[in-house]
């Protein structure tokens, strides 16, 4: 085995090609994973997201129709409650 300075350039420069290949390999490698990961996870919150505006709806739907049911109670009690108050002025002081 000749060791001298040439083979010792020669191993260095060999080391640092594979070390500098090995590294792009393993960085595209981990970057395909992040993006995946990325991907699956924006797929889930549209998932959570698409499951959130259904019950949003579905509440509207509910409050739209239990409204609809007590619209007529409301407005003949607002209408009676309008009719026994006095036509003048409320008296309001700031004490």
């Amino acid at each position: 085995m000749i060791i001298n300075t040439a083979t010792i350039i020669l191993t260095l420069v060999v080391v640092t090609l594979f070390a500098v290949f090995g590294l792009k390999i393993m960085r595209s490698f981990a970057l395909q994973i992040a993006q995946e990961n990325h991907d699956a996870m924006a797929a889930l919150d549209q998932q959570e997201e698409q499951v959130r505006l259904k019950k949003e709806r579905a509440a509207d739907a509910a409050a739209a129709t239990a409204f609809a049911k007590i619209q007529p109670i409301v407005t003949k009690t607002s209408n009676a409650d309008a009719a026994k108050v006095d036509s003048g002025v409320a008296d309001v002081s700031l004490v």
